[in-house]
């Protein structure tokens, strides 16, 4: 069976670059501002500032496409379906079990 050595996770290389990749996506410490008073004020002025850092977050979210979409629902409706039949048997075998011994 071959071996595709270029999708290996446990490829030293390829961990290290994921690494670095995570790490600039990342904000430094330095370059967040401290929390001062001014920026822990209550009223309409805070509920702004969520706002606006909630839209900000929102714009970085990778939203998934409509196929990722279609196949993540398809895995859950296939899972719900096999969970039910799995669950529906149970009942079955339970209920004969049940009635054998009343």
């Amino acid at each position: 069976m071959a071996r595709d050595d270029d999708n290996d996770p446990q490829d030293p290389a390829e961990e290290q670059a994921l690494a670095a990749a995570a790490m600039a996506a990342a904000p430094s410490a330095a370059a967040r501002e401290p929390v001062g008073p001014e920026q822990t004020a209550k009223g309409p002025a805070r509920f702004g500032r969520f706002l606006k850092a909630s839209w900000a977050e929102l714009q970085r979210v990778q939203w998934p496409d409509r196929r990722q979409v279609g196949q993540a629902t398809a895995v859950v409706l296939g899972f719900v379906v096999v969970a039910g039949a799995y669950l529906g048997l149970a009942d079955q075998v339970a209920e004969r079990f049940v009635d054998i011994i009343l």
